[in-house]
């Protein structure tokens, strides 16, 4: 009786260990590093369809779970935490809409440079200009309803930073810091042919 018992209990846990990865579709084991795989050629997966509140609220979860994905149905009232119809994703404190079909690079707004005269060692913060541009703290016009500044801003962490051309007749000893810290030297003035191009890529 004792060796049923020993038995049983080897086969219930051995059981439980196969059933920690699962597949639908295929009699084919999943892959190794997947707890689920769906395998179809005519089906495709349906993710929860809810109505979120705003990005701020967890509702209508219980509470800001991270890793939740969801397709949200409802749009809420205008304001910097309103939703419209499409993916999101919890973060654990808030909602962040999944932009798809999107480019991950964008030339950044115009600013200006002093170059009134030669200097060494001059600083520029992109990442804070191109903030100011999108957060309404600078000239800022929108739309009627829309949210008082561009609902989604990178971090500065999350962007890397190129200048892919620029007069070299004006600047020169460019360099730019992880944060979007530019230095260069103002080795002359700016004429009305003079140019920088500058780029942020999301990571």
């Amino acid at each position: 009786m004792r060796k049923f018992i020993t038995l049983a209990v080897f086969i219930t846990a051995f059981s439980c260990n196969l059933l920690s990865q699962v597949k639908i579709g295929s009699i084919n084991p999943p892959h190794e590093d997947a707890v689920l795989e769906l395998k179809s050629a005519t089906k495709g997966l349906l993710l929860p369809r809810l109505m979120l509140v705003s990005t701020s609220s967890a509702a209508p979860l219980g509470a800001h779970v991270a890793g939740m994905t969801v397709y949200n149905t409802a749009t809420s009232s205008s304001g910097d935490t309103y939703v419209s119809p499409g993916f999101y994703y919890n973060d654990g404190f808030k909602w962040d809409r999944l932009h798809l079909g999107y480019t991950n690079w964008f030339y950044m707004p115009t600013i200006a440079f002093n170059t009134t005269s030669s200097a060494l060692g001059q600083t520029k913060d992109l990442y804070q200009a191109y903030y100011e541009q999108f957060s309404g703290a600078s000239n800022f016009v929108k739309s009627t309803g829309a949210p008082n500044k561009v609902p989604y801003i990178p971090a500065a962490t999350d962007l890397y930073y190129y200048i892919t051309d620029y007069d070299t007749n004006v600047f020169s000893n460019i360099s730019i810091d992880q944060n979007g810290m530019m230095t260069y030297d103002v080795v002359a003035s700016a004429t009305d042919l003079s140019y920088i191009n500058i780029v942020f890529v999301l990571k």
